[in-house]
């Protein structure tokens, strides 16, 4: 599969909420995938062909990713937050975001060092989206938040994808030694990349099913409780 595969995936989302701006604005938070996007390209950009010099050094690039997965953690908290219902879960979550960016800063310090991905921590986070996504659905199905179709709401495609692709990124990435390993480099490789693109056809195609659902302005957050 190509090598740009995801990065034109991520444009392609990036397009449709460009398309669907003025809707986004109507529904909670969504206009701030935007910038996220952006932002996202951008850094995928700089990787694949401004950090092609050999002058680049590996921590570097491994510090470029490691700032901005930490940053995307925050960014989906915080629009969890905004959707989320329950008001003790809001202030666990509050709490675990300035924690998170704590226990990033000192893995990468300590532990898995600057010349390395910080899987540990990404793993945690991951976990966490997997747990915040399921609150929310659980939320959704309650007698007094089931006004419309889950299917018709943005916010749930929004949610879907970010379980499937974590839970996935969770097992892929849990198995990464083992498939980089000199017995599985090659084959280990080619399913570790279909795995993950896979994955983020998951993940883009729900926000942009998400971007253009918002044009019918549903509401999407739950209900306090």
């Amino acid at each position: 599969m190509n090598e740009y595969f995801h990065l034109y995936l991520e444009i392609a989302c990036l397009l449709i909420a460009l398309i669907y701006s003025p809707h986004l604005k109507k529904n909670k938070g969504f206009i701030y995938f935007l910038p996220f996007l952006i932002v996202t390209v951008g850094v995928e950009l700089i990787a694949k062909f401004g950090m092609t010099n050999t002058n680049v050094s590996r921590s570097t690039r491994f510090m470029l990713f490691n700032v901005f997965t930490a940053c995307e953690f925050v960014f989906y908290s915080a629009i969890f937050l905004l959707h989320l219902g329950n008001k003790t879960l809001k202030k666990i979550i509050r709490i675990l975001i300035p924690v998170y960016l704590l226990l990033v800063t000192l893995n990468i310090m300590f532990v898995q060092g600057t010349n390395s991905f910080h899987t540990y921590t990404f793993l945690l986070g991951s976990f966490f989206m997997v747990v915040y996504s399921c609150f929310f659905l659980y939320e959704s199905i309650l007698p007094d938040s089931i006004n419309i179709k889950l299917s018709l709401q943005p916010f749930f495609w929004i949610c879907i994808g970010l379980l499937i692709f974590y839970l996935g990124s969770v097992i892929i990435n849990a198995l990464f030694e083992y498939l980089t390993s000199a017995s599985m480099r090659e084959q280990g490789a080619k399913i570790y990349t279909t795995i993950t693109n896979s994955l983020n056809v998951i993940l883009y195609g729900s926000f942009s099913i998400a971007f253009i659902l918002c044009r019918n302005n549903r509401k999407t957050s739950s209900s306090p409780s």
